[in-house]
């Protein structure tokens, strides 16, 4: 079963810091992208301890899909 996720609408920046106050009490922090073979990646640690490099568009495709996927892949 697919789990339904939501997007983060209200938040409130934590000053001087790359963290963010989220509506729910709880933090998360700003990811910096890393510019790799001319692509934008996140570096991302997936549940599992699995570690991955997505582009923008893989993590849009990955909240659609609700699962960890490639762009391509969700098609």
């Amino acid at each position: 079963m697919k789990k339904e996720l939501k997007l983060v609408t209200e938040y409130r920046r934590i000053a001087e810091s790359n963290y963010i106050l989220l509506h729910d009490g709880r933090v998360a922090k700003l990811l910096t992208p890393t510019r790799r073979k001319e692509l934008l990646e996140h570096n991302l640690f997936i549940p599992a301890g699995r570690y991955r490099r997505l582009t923008l568009a893989d993590i849009e495709a990955t909240i659609k899909a609700g699962e960890v996927t490639k762009a391509t892949e969700a098609k």
